[in-house]
This record gives C-alpha cells, structure tokens and sequence, in this order.
C-alpha cells in the first residue's frame, strides 16, 4: 500500500461516537501524527493514543472556559497554506509550521440544544460554536491539500478511502466532499443561529429566510416530458406526521415515481390524513370500555412546561385548561352540555379523574387511553373533540354561530403523585375560590369516585343520545379512501367497513378513478387487496376502456399476503407504486408554512390546518340539517377544501358523487359537479344529497342549480 499524503491530523469533536477506532486506525495503520484539544485529547490518552495537545502547538493555552482552543494562526496557517505554493510553503518553515493534512470536526449541537423547551438563554449561547466552523470553513478551502471528515457515520467509509489512497479517484473524492459537506454544515448550523436569535420577530415571519433543501433524486422528467425534475426535502426535516419523503417504496414495482405521481400523491395523502383526523375518528375501531387505568408517574423532568402541540406523551396524566374566546358566561344547561362532553368517553377513550365547569373555562384530569398496542388517543383529539361539540350545541341554543372556545388551551403532563394531589385538589377549589359552592356541592364538579350511570340524554337538550366521537365527528365511519388524479378528487367514501369505503370511492367516478391515485388509511390485508385488484370484475362498472389500474397505491401498511396478491393478480399489479406512510391520524405542526414558486420570489403562507371548525358553522336555513346531511356535509367540506377552486363537492351516504373542480366559473363548477353525478349514475342519489363550495356564491345562479338537481 502506497504511503497516504496526509502526515498530521488535527480532531477536534464534540461527539465523541467512534472517535477512539478511528483515531487508532489512523495512528496504527497510516502513521499519522494526532494533534487534538481538551475533551477529545484526554479520551485519546485515556486509551493509550499519542497526541500531541493544541496549546503545545500554539503556545498558548486554551482560555474563556473553553472558547479560544484552535483560532491560532499556527493552527490556521498550517490548514490554509498551498502546498504548491513556495511562498506559502516557506512561511511556514520560517514560522516553524508543520502542515496540517486532515481534519476531523464535528461542531456543538446548537439545534439539539434549543429544540429543548427548557433550554435558557446561557445554554443556548454556549452551543454556538465558533472553532468549529473555522475550522471546517479553512480546511474546506484548502480541499485541494487537506482532507475534512465532518460526519461520524463516515469514519469506517474514510478509512476505506485512506486504504485505497493511490487511487486517484478515492483521493479526489474524499477532499472534494469533505468540502462540500463542511459548506452545507456551517451554511445550515449559521441558519439555525441566526433563525434562533430572531426568534421572537413578527411572530416567527422574520424579513429573511433560509429555505435548504436535499436531492433525494432525479426524476424522469417533470411535468411535462421537456422540464427536467428532481425531489427535494428539507434539509434537518424533523417528520411529525406522514408525507411522501418518508414513505417507504416497497420492493418490485417496475417504475419510480414521476414528477406528477408526487403531484398527486401528496393530494390524496393530506386529504386522506385530514378524512382520518376530522372525520373518521383517528381510524380507531370501537371498544369496549377499560378498567380504570389510573395516573402514571413521569420519569425525570422534562415535561415542565407547556405542551401542545410539540410533545404528547402516550398514556400520560395531563392537567388540561380551555376558556371561552369573549367575556361571557355559560348559563345551567350549557354547564350540563359541557360537563356530558367531557364525561362522554370516560372510561372507553380517557380516563376523567376529575372536571370542574366554570361560567367561562374548563379544568380537566385525564388520562388518554390505549385503543391497541401502541395505539393511543392524543390529547388533542379529546380536547377539539369536546369544544368542537359543545360549540355546536352551545351555539344551537344561543340561535348564532362563531367561535366559542379560544383556539389555545393550557396543558401540562402530571409529573408525580404529589403534583397529581395538587391539581386534584386546585380543580376541586375552583367553586370555592370564586364564592360559588363546595365541591361536594357544586354541580359542575365531578370526579372519578362518582362514576354513577346516567340516563342516556341527561347531558344534551335534545331527546338524542350524545354522540361525541373523538374527531368531532358523529358518523360511525372509521375507514376512508379517496382516488385523486390530477390533484382533485374523483372519489372519496368513508365507512365502518374498509370493502365498503372502497366501494364507494372507486363508484363516485370509475372513468377518473383507472390510472389514478389511491390512498387508504388503513392497514391493507389480503381480501382487501383483492377487492382493488377485481374492482372492474367485482363492481360492474365501468373504468375508461372496460379495465382499471392504479398508478400510485398509498396507506399505512402492505402486509405481505396483501403484497402478493397486489404483485400476482393483474398485470398492472407489477407496475403499481406501493407507498407505506404509517400512521396517518398524527396531528400536523401548526408552524409549518407553504412555499410556492413565482417568477423572481416565493409566496409563503401558513398550511390551511382548519378542518371541520364546526364552532364556527351557522345553519341559516329554516330547517336545520338531518344528522345524515351534517355527517355528507362533513365530508363534502373536507373534499372540498382538497379540491382546486372553484371548488364544488357534491356528496350523499359518505360518498362523493360529484366534483366540480377548476373552473373559472362557479356556476359552471355546479353544472359539472351536477353533469358528473347523472353521468356516473348517480342521479336518484342527487336527491337529498349534499354540496360544498370553497367560496360564496354571489348571485342564486350556483344553488339554484344544485338546488334543482335535488340537493338539500
């Protein structure tokens, strides 16, 4: 093996992960001489590798608690200097300056650091590093001299490289990179500084913005055959709920995915994700009611502050405040509607262990519950799920509409027994400290010791059951699909049963649905599998030219029997894309913005999160809906909103019979929603369906004509 050019090496990490191996190998096997500070030298000697201290280099001891260590002009000058420049190369001996060939840096982790609510203000300070980025920063400039290893996921890659360094090519790609990698890293980490230090400007709308993004590969072409397209994702992107980048591809489809199939793929996924978070009760199946599973202690103390929306522990206890948006008061019977929603789910998806209703705010202690293995209620579906029904019924009574409750309720994870006590017993005060009653005798307190059954409407104002569902939601739909193509839906049901919810998405318009995108937000088995695959045979209907196909197939699972079916059945079966995404009822980051290309610029907008605000539906007509047209509203709204304006959704017994998407006029939107209902057969089911539209109608012109279609 041909002796490597690279003679002195300076490391200098915060995270020491594998520092020890790689250091020894470079001493071992390559000879080369280690110069090293503070941290990383004491290691070093701790497992017998020579090392030569910085400050014996410089002089100059390291000072400020750590903060000047490397910025020495014997330490810079040795990085910085051309080799192939004399000039260069004899200031250095005249300095006495022995060249330094490699350097290896990793750099404080600042974002980790402020992630942490509970950072303060000094701890953030002293994760900015400054030696690191220059040192990443000197030796990237001189790539062409000395190698940068930045990560340490590619120690064992650069050892391997450093085997083969007579190969030009390895020698070439190992600087090269190493410079590339050093660029992006302090371009990033100054990002994230300068970010933190503006924090708090406009709301987090700061007049500068810092937007990188991560090939993860070509496309074949964009949208068109003539347009060049790749996928990008952000770089440092912390996922929190299911997209298209961290999906996994599944095994032995015969095509990648195509600009548009990304295009249209993210619109089936949001629309779907938001159908299994608004509507269709997180896809929880129902169950039978638990015993009590009582407060559990947290380890450590992390959860001390604020949590929603960053953190929801699964199964943890939380102490839980929401208010009215004006000064007002709750009168006797919106006390008992309220008190009845937080009751309702008691035992069956939380644990209430206690609730106090006051003339304008809420205190709850509950524990959310498990549904399945590792398959939790969140917080936030219980707590929307209540103030979205009580807004409801509340507002019914007041004859208005509007929003009721604050969007922002306070919240905070249990943390022990004493602190549980504490809550208990602040929850059960509340009438007392405001001159209301005892606890015993207020009749808007209740805890878990008086879990007496009541008549099935005590809590409502109607002779109906109540029927909160977490989602806000009262249809007993807990499956949905949706085809999309071209970005608008051409299909969408819901239902109990998954066959069931399928058949009414791929019926809304079987012409549209062949050679589109389907997004289920459930788990595929085997039988299901084969209902897609026989969906021309089974249905009787027709899809385009007497076949059907999919070209995209998203959902949380293929099981592998559903996989061999999928891949075996019909041919098309070997072409179709099988994105897994995992859970789809996760709540998305209410920080998260948009970002569209113009000519010259970007818009940027925060992502349209509303879902069904049913807080702040009015019924303005003289009848009321039916509870089945509120349930097709539901669904009609959220289609809706997913679909590209002028935007109208026509949709009766949980499915879309008719979308009328794009158009320049609303009133032709109507006309083709209303066409593309007769044309798929759906005529009959016009009567007494319902529709959506993204904006007012101006004139009587758009009703009219869905009106006399025969939707209510």
């Amino acid at each position: 093996m041909s002796k490597p050019k690279i003679r002195r090496a300076l490391i200098s990490v915060y995270d020491k992960t594998g520092i020890v191996d790689f250091v020894r190998a470079l001493v071992e096997e390559f000879s080369i001489e280690i110069i090293s500070t503070g941290g990383t030298a004491t290691l070093l000697k701790e497992n017998n590798i020579p090392v030569t201290l910085v400050e014996e280099i410089t002089g100059f001891p390291e000072m400020l608690d750590g903060r000047v260590k490397t910025l020495h002009p014997k330490i810079h000058a040795a990085i910085l200097a051309d080799r192939d420049n004399p000039d260069h190369m004899r200031q250095l001996k005249e300095q006495g300056i022995k060249p330094i060939d490699m350097v290896v840096v990793n750099l404080y982790p600042f974002e980790k650091t402020v992630a942490d609510p509970n950072c303060t203000f000094a701890q953030a300070i002293e994760m900015i590093d400054i030696g690191g980025p220059c040192l990443l920063r000197a030796a990237a400039k001189n790539y062409k001299h000395v190698a940068l290893v930045l990560q340490t996921a590619s120690y064992e890659t650069v050892l391997s490289k450093l085997r083969n360094y007579g190969d030009e090519c390895h020698r070439r790609d190992l600087h090269e990179t190493g410079a590339w990698d050093a660029f992006c890293s302090t371009a990033h980490y100054d990002s994230k500084v300068a970010i933190w230090i503006k924090r708090n400007e406009l709301d987090g709308w700061p007049d500068v913005r810092f937007l990188e993004l991560r090939s993860r590969g070509q496309l074949r072409y964009g949208e068109n055959p003539h347009q060049r397209g790749e996928v990008a994702e952000w770089q440092g992107r912390i996922s929190t709920e299911s997209d298209l980048l961290c999906t996994n591809l599944e095994s032995n489809s015969e095509t990648n995915l195509s600009f548009n199939n990304f295009a249209d793929g993210h619109a089936a996924l949001e629309l779907c994700k938001e159908l299994t978070r608004d509507l269709c009760g997180t896809g929880l199946q129902p169950v039978k009611k638990k015993p009590d599973q009582g407060f559990r202690p947290l380890e450590g103390d992390r959860f001390t502050r604020r949590n929603l929306p960053h953190i929801q522990a699964p199964g943890r206890t939380y102490f839980v405040t929401f208010r009215l948006s004006k000064p007002s008061a709750l009168s006797d019977q919106e006390r008992d509607i309220v008190l009845g929603a937080c009751r309702h789910w008691d035992r069956e998806k939380l644990d209430l262990h206690a609730v106090v209703v006051m003339p304008d705010h809420v205190h709850l202690l509950l524990t959310p519950l498990e549904q399945g293995p590792e398959r939790w209620v969140t917080l936030g579906e219980i707590v929307h799920s209540i103030k979205r029904h009580t807004a409801r019924k509340i507002n019914e009574l007041r004859g208005r509409g509007g929003p009721l409750w604050q969007d922002e309720y306070f919240d905070r994870i249990i943390r022990n027994e004493k602190e549980y006590e504490e809550t208990w017993d602040y929850i059960a005060h509340n009438p007392i400290k405001n001159n209301l009653a005892s606890a015993n005798e207020y009749r808007w307190f209740w805890d878990d010791s008086r879990r007496e059954e009541l008549p099935e409407n005590h809590w409502t104002n109607t002779n109906q059951a109540h029927r909160l569902q977490t989602g806000a939601t009262r249809t007993s739909a807990t499956r949905a699909c949706v085809f999309i193509k071209h970005t608008n839906a051409c299909g969408a049901g819901v239902a109990a049963n998954p066959i069931e919810a399928y058949r009414r998405a791929y019926l809304g318009d079987p012409g549209a649905a062949m050679g589109g995108i389907l997004a289920c937000n459930f788990d595929i088995k085997a039988n299901f599998a084969q209902t897609v695959m026989e969906s021309y045979d089974r249905f009787g209907r027709q899809a385009g030219a007497g076949g059907f196909f999919v070209e995209v197939w998203i959902a949380p699972v293929f099981d592998d029997d559903a996989m061999d079916v999928i891949r075996t059945t019909k041919k098309w079966g070997k072409r179709v894309r099988l994105l897994t995404v995992g859970e789809m009822s996760a709540e998305p980051n209410q920080k998260d913005l948009e970002y569209k290309s113009i000519t010259g610029g970007m818009l940027v907008q925060s992502r349209d999160l509303v879902g069904l605000n049913e807080d702040q539906w009015k019924v303005v007509t003289r009848r009321p809906p039916s509870d089945a047209e509120m349930d097709d509203l539901r669904l009609a709204w959220l289609v809706c909103k997913h679909t590209k304006s002028n935007a109208i959704s026509i949709c009766k017994d949980g499915m879309l019979i008719g979308n009328g998407a794009g158009q320049m006029s609303r009133v032709m939107s109507c006309r083709i929603a209303m066409w593309l209902a007769k044309e798929n057969g759906h005529a009959e089911e016009l009567n007494g369906s319902v529709a959506a539209s993204d904006a007012f109608f101006p004139f009587a012109d758009g009703p009219g004509i869905l009106i006399d279609a025969g939707v209510t």
